[in-house]
């Protein structure tokens, strides 16, 4: 009878993780049809609480008896197995994307960080951060990020601690030290809700503890198919970033063969009508459109093509006491409102 009731509980548990995946698939496929650029954000929904479990660890288990670091093969299946039906190894058909390079923001981006060690999560912690006796997070050579394609997560391959503390802080950026594009394996390789499986066979690869690991990589395979890129910024070392999309009172003047529109974009309507154009976000580009270098073209509706360029403005800042004015803030335009 007890062998009877783990068997039906066991059970239970398998309907209710592939009810989970499927109805997050089905989320997915919704958000696909209004926007194939809302992925991004299921992305990072999804793998929060993956991310949790992995930043939590060390500080939930006794000593020495943390999670194992995140790599591809434990998240996924190992990659030295045969995916093609002619034998090609899962690590030969994924390709390895020297060319690239994005920033991950450690407050938004879904990084795995996996501290291993209590006294070093400790001193991270107490230590790193605005405010703290180390000072504000840093970028150092000793942090190494693996980005995982199309779907922008970030594997934590050295600096687990201090990652830790810039993700539980929410503040500081950290950029790919290797890019993983795992598109090539989708016509090879799917995820049941319990299982990656083989396509052309259904040989199991393997069956991760994990639910949401099995969910990410579905979610990609849907990103691909939209041609929707990852979450994190395209980082392009030769661009001149400045002025960065977020934050502030920036706004963008809207220039229409020439005229000014009268009508000014924010942060966000830049970014959105820059992806609409096809645009990299954080590439040389973008930059330039930005910094009203470069402009865009579309058609109006009377079928005439009409030049786009932008502006980049300040808004003034608003305040109901003079003594909060401390002198001319010289990067305003007299003419910007």
């Amino acid at each position: 009878m007890q062998f009877q009731f783990f068997g039906r509980k066991k059970n239970l548990a398998r309907k209710e993780r592939i009810s989970r995946f499927q109805q997050v698939m089905e989320l997915a496929q919704d958000i696909a049809n209004i926007d194939p650029v809302g992925l991004q954000t299921l992305i990072r929904l999804v793998a929060a609480p993956l991310q949790a479990k992995t930043i939590t660890s060390a500080a939930l288990a006794t000593p020495h008896h943390a999670r194992q670091a995140d790599s591809f093969s434990c998240l996924f299946f190992q990659g030295s197995l045969p995916v093609t039906p002619d034998g090609v190894r899962a690590d030969k058909v994924s390709i390895r994307r020297p060319d690239r390079c994005f920033k991950l923001r450690l407050g938004t981006d879904p990084v795995l960080a996996t501290p291993w060690h209590r006294d070093r999560l400790a001193n991270a912690i107490a230590t790193i951060g605005f405010g703290k006796r180390q000072g504000a997070w840093v970028e150092d050579e000793n942090h190494r990020i693996s980005l995982l394609l199309p779907i922008g997560v970030g594997i934590v391959l050295g600096g687990n601690h201090s990652i830790a503390a810039g993700i539980a802080n929410g503040e500081g950026f950290v950029t790919s030290a290797d890019v993983q594009d795992l598109s090539p394996l989708y016509p090879y390789v799917r995820y049941d809700g319990l299982s990656f499986l083989r396509i052309h066979d259904g040989t199991l690869l393997s069956q991760p503890v994990d639910e949401e690991p099995g969910m990410l990589f579905e979610i990609g395979r849907l990103m691909a198919k939209h041609g929707v890129s990852a979450g994190a910024e395209w980082h392009d070392p030769s661009a001149d970033t400045d002025p960065s999309l977020s934050g502030g009172d920036i706004y963008y003047k809207v220039l229409i063969n020439g005229q000014d529109a009268g009508v000014a974009l924010t942060p966000s309507g830049a970014a959105l009508e820059l992806r609409r154009a096809g645009l990299q976000e954080g590439s040389a580009q973008w930059s330039k459109v930005l910094h009203g270098d470069s402009a865009l073209f579309r058609s109006n509706h009377l079928g005439n093509q009409e030049t786009i360029e932008f502006r980049w403005s300040m808004r003034r800042r608003v305040v109901d006491d003079l003594k909060f004015v401390y002198g001319v803030m010289p990067w305003v335009d007299p003419d910007d409102d």
